[in-house]
């Protein structure tokens, strides 16, 4: 049979491949994105357009058909062929093979445009094919030499343009049946997403050229990337949990120029992206309790959008990070001091046992009395595993119903003190101010702070001496409760 049938059926299944999201189950190479099987059991023919050879379920199919079998007879044509118990992939029970019985012309049997792909990323596709003819005499077909399956694979842009063109070595009869792998690669180009893959067979048919191929991959190329840990070459390490620690790329660097996204995962199964990510190291911060998988993926900054998908990223090796167990807590909001009074802070009560802790002033106790501003902090300790909270504590005048009224003012236009000013630490939330001459006539009244007496009535400016105000005002205190005053006194005018 020849290459030229058993590559035809091949490249058709390359489009399944390209386009299907399968998960390769059997022995392709190593992260294949697809891998072709071609299932178990009773299968039936290939879906229309695949082949262009005819359909034949039996056990020995003639030249030009094909049929998918589990297993090949070894009494077909005169005895010429391989028996065969199984497909390439082990204990594949019942699993199927691709056998085709070559037709006679060599040519270029395919061609396909395959698109999204990723740009300037480099591709390989595989297969596992079987010389399914034993070592014989020519016999009858002395006037030919024994065919043996040739297959060439070409792969061009989507003008016709070459990008890597691979004639396969002959397939080689054996004095047992035995897979063989055949597998080209090639870079996408950076200013496409598209190819167009063609095969063609080199291979003569009639005396032999006939085929069995199995497990079809496609997968990306990456080149290798690693990370590692400080200061060790292992791939798990045990730290404290709420600490820092920066993992690091290692001696293999991925993609030149790239852009790099850390993923961690609890399962190393679901992964997820690291927060802040993105540069060639990565702090976590912090550790986090129990078992942490992280890994790395780079790529060109063509393909930055697509950096988490498999197909268009290299992957590194995974490092296990398990977080010992500390006692973090929690103790509160940044506090305010009342002037002249004092405040407690006290242990949380959920600590786990065992757990050991200090104050800032060195102190043990279950509580500490604050009586001035600073930063106060406690740590506590649980099993070598620290951890610290702060608070800082400023002060504030806490009379927020004192007021301050001078007791003398000079509107004489100098810009200084020309007003009599109310001032006052918070706000008000009501306010009357009047101001009376000797005679106790009212001459200034003020229903806002804001608006002040310039020591003038109806416009005309005051005599010098002395005159009585009286206030009334209400204010929110501390808890938000409204409180109300009354204050009166006197002033000195001086011009």
């Amino acid at each position: 049979m020849s290459g030229h049938e058993s590559a035809l059926y091949w490249i058709s299944f390359v489009l399944i491949l390209l386009t299907s999201s399968a998960v390769c189950q059997a022995q392709c190479s190593v992260g294949s994105i697809i891998c072709e099987t071609f299932g178990t059991g009773v299968r039936g023919a290939l879906p229309a357009g695949q082949t262009n050879f005819t359909y034949r379920p039996i056990t020995c199919p003639g030249d030009g058909e094909y049929n998918l079998m589990d297993t090949v007879s070894g009494g077909c044509h005169g005895d010429a062929w391989h028996q065969v118990r199984e497909d390439h992939t082990a204990n594949d029970v019942r699993g199927n093979m691709f056998v085709v019985n070559a037709s006679y012309q060599p040519s270029a049997f395919y061609s396909q445009q395959v698109a999204g792909l990723c740009p300037g990323v480099t591709y390989e596709f595989s297969l596992w094919a079987l010389n399914l003819n034993k070592i014989m005499e020519a016999g009858d077909c002395d006037g030919y030499s024994l065919r043996n399956p040739i297959i060439v694979m070409r792969i061009e842009q989507t003008d016709g343009t070459l990008i890597k063109e691979v004639t396969q070595p002959a397939v080689p009869r054996t004095t047992t049946a035995t897979w063989v792998q055949l597998t080209m690669q090639f870079a996408i180009q950076t200013n496409t997403d598209a190819i167009v893959v063609k095969l063609i067979n080199n291979g003569l048919g009639g005396c032999g050229n006939d085929l069995a191929i199995d497990d079809i991959g496609f997968r990306p190329v990456h080149p290798d990337l690693t990370i590692q840990l400080p200061t060790t070459t292992a791939t798990q390490t045990t730290v404290c949990a709420d600490t820092r620690l920066t993992l690091t790329v290692g001696t293999a660097t991925g993609y030149p120029n790239p852009v790099y996204l850390w993923q961690q995962s609890r399962d190393n199964s679901n992964w997820t992206a690291a927060p802040g990510s993105g540069q060639t190291t990565y702090t976590i911060n912090p550790v986090l309790a129990g078992r942490t998988y992280y890994r790395l993926r780079n790529t060109q900054q063509i393909n930055e959008s697509a950096v988490g998908r498999a197909q268009c990223s290299a992957e590194s090796n995974v490092l296990i990070v398990d977080g010992r167990p500390d006692a973090p807590f929690n103790l509160g909001d940044d506090l305010t001091l009342c002037e002249g009074t004092s405040l407690t802070l006290t242990i949380p009560d959920a600590l786990p046992n065992g757990t050991t802790f200090v104050w800032s002033n060195q102190s043990t106790n279950r509580q500490v009395t604050v009586n001035s501003t600073g930063a106060y902090w406690l740590e506590t300790n649980l099993a070598g595993c620290t951890y610290r909270d702060t608070v800082s504590v400023t002060a504030q005048n806490c009379h927020l119903e004192d007021i301050y009224i001078p007791d003398a003012f000079s509107p004489n236009g100098d810009l200084l003190n020309d007003q009599l000013v109310v001032r006052h630490a918070g706000r008000f939330t009501s306010y009357l101010f009047r101001v009376y001459d000797r005679w106790g006539s009212l001459i200034f009244v003020s229903r806002d702070a804001d608006y002040s007496w310039d020591g003038t009535f109806h416009n005309q400016a005051c005599i010098s001496g002395i005159y009585a105000w009286t206030i009334q005002y209400s204010i929110l205190n501390l808890v938000n409760q409204e409180r109300y005053f009354t204050r009166s006194g006197r002033v000195m005018l001086v011009r």
